[in-house]
C-alpha cells in the first residue's frame, strides 16, 4: 500500500474516493422511500461526511481543496434529496433544506477545536489525550 502525505491533493482525492465508495454502498438507503430525508441526512453525516473530513485539521486547506470537497458533498446531498439536474437552486438553499453548513466552516471549526485543545494547560485531559501513546501488546 502506498503512503499518501497528509494534506496533499492526493490525500484529498483518496478521501473523496473512500467517501464515494461508502456513499455508493448506501444507495439502497438513499433510494428507500420509507426512510425519511432527515434520517438519510443523518446517515450521510455520520457515515460519509465523517470519513470524508477525517483528519482534515491536518490539511493545508486551499480554495481548490475546499471546492473539491464541497462539490462532492453537494452532489451527494442532491442525490439524497432526489433532485433532478433541471431543478436549479442555489447551494445555500440546499444547505438550508438539509440543515448543513459549508465544508469550509466545518474545517474551520475543527481547526478551532484543535487550537483550543493545544492551548490548554499541561495536564488537561484533552491535551493529554492528544499526546497519549498506548504501550503494550494486544491479545
Amino acid at each position: 500500500m502506498v503512503s499518501v502525505r497528509r494534506g496533499t491533493e492526493e490525500d484529498v482525492a483518496s478521501r473523496i474516493k473512500k467517501a464515494n465508495g461508502v456513499f455508493a454502498q448506501l444507495y439502497p438507503v438513499w433510494r428507500n422511500l420509507n426512510i425519511s430525508k432527515e434520517v438519510k441526512i443523518r446517515i450521510f453525516s455520520t457515515n460519509v461526511k465523517s470519513l470524508l473530513l477525517y483528519a482534515c485539521e491536518t490539511w493545508k486547506t486551499t480554495n481548490q481543496i475546499t471546492r473539491r470537497l464541497q462539490i462532492f458533498v453537494n452532489k451527494c446531498l442532491r442525490r439524497i434529496m432526489n433532485t433532478k439536474w433541471t431543478n436549479k437552486f442555489m447551494n445555500e438553499e440546499l444547505w438550508k433544506i438539509t440543515h448543513q453548513k459549508s465544508i469550509e466552516n466545518q474545517i474551520k471549526r475543527k481547526w478551532n477545536w484543535i487550537g483550543h485543545t493545544l492551548r490548554k494547560e499541561t495536564g488537561a485531559i484533552g491535551k493529554t489525550a492528544l499526546d497519549w501513546n498506548p504501550q503494550g501488546y494486544r491479545r
